[in-house]
């Protein structure tokens, strides 16, 4: 079912939630389960402390791509 491309996306997401935990923050993913839905399989960085929102599409809590989360990370 899982194609290498998926498993790859799986560790990568792993990794990058590693990562937010050093830096105090956790890594969250959209719940969402449509396709259709505007923040489907979208992520966004919040503060571990005090659950502040602290990277997102700005429109919602979520809206980031793996891409965009790494990015946030490495600043």
């Amino acid at each position: 079912m899982n194609s290498v491309e998926d498993r790859l996306d799986i560790a990568r997401e792993s990794r990058l939630r590693s990562r937010a935990r050093r830096q105090g923050l956790r890594l969250v993913k959209s719940r969402s389960r449509t396709p259709e839905h505007h923040d489907w399989q979208t992520f966004g960085l919040v503060d571990a402390r005090n659950n502040f929102v602290v990277a997102s599409a700005g429109w919602t809590t979520f809206g980031l791509s793996l891409d965009e989360v790494e990015a946030c990370l490495s600043e």
